[in-house]
């Protein structure tokens, strides 16, 4: 098995890369090989430009989008790790989806619509955020972030989206809360994977 940690945050210290190093250790310690994709350290462009796609559509795929979709490609689980910016992934992590989700890999289009490609991968989206969840619930857009962040992304190609979790007021919280959040994230992962177990073992 595969993980793949996609994740955008410019602060070394962030609670976001804080969780990514917890994600990729607690993978490892469970024999699961671990890719990290740091945008920011990868200093990833993330304009699609008119020479990429001039490339792509003679059937030729840019160097550094052809990495990212072989490791998409590979990877059994992904993980997203990014805060929420004007109530939007960062610049450089749409910009990702953007230049390496394209038509032919990721999805293709049918007489009947579009189908995703990468079906059969699981999807976990972890978003720290500055508001408290119950001020985006007020507002009625937490249900938005999923179905924007979550379906139109990961769902759109065929990734199953396992689960998305929020972690709110995060430049306030506590270490002991981060820390809090980060055993909760590694949690959540194990139940995902026990269910699933439990699931096959039933069907056989």
């Amino acid at each position: 098995m595969q993980h793949l940690i996609i994740s955008a945050h410019p602060n070394q210290g962030s609670f976001s890369n804080s969780l990514v190093d917890a994600l990729k250790k607690d993978s490892e310690h469970n024999d699961v090989k671990v890719v990290v994709r740091n945008l920011y350290d990868l200093d990833f462009n993330p304009v699609l430009s008119s020479a990429d796609l001039a490339q792509i559509k003679n059937g030729e795929t840019p160097a550094d989008i052809a990495k990212e979709q072989k490791l998409l490609g590979e990877a059994d689980i992904i993980s997203l790790v990014y805060p929420l910016w004007w109530g939007s992934f960062p610049a450089v992590l749409k910009g990702y989806f953007d230049r390496v989700l394209t038509n032919g890999f990721a999805f293709k289009v049918t007489p009947n619509g579009a189908e995703g490609l990468l079906k059969g991968k699981k999807a976990f989206l972890h978003t720290s955020m500055g508001n408290s969840v119950e001020e985006y619930e007020n507002k009625g857009i937490l249900k938005a972030f999923r179905q924007i962040h979550g379906q139109e992304v990961f769902g759109f190609v065929g990734v199953e989206v396992a689960g998305h979790l929020f972690y709110p007021r995060i430049s306030e919280s506590s270490p002991e809360m981060k820390e809090k959040y980060i055993e909760e994230a590694l949690g959540f992962y194990k139940t995902v994977m026990l269910d699933e177990e439990v699931v096959d073992i039933v069907a056989k």
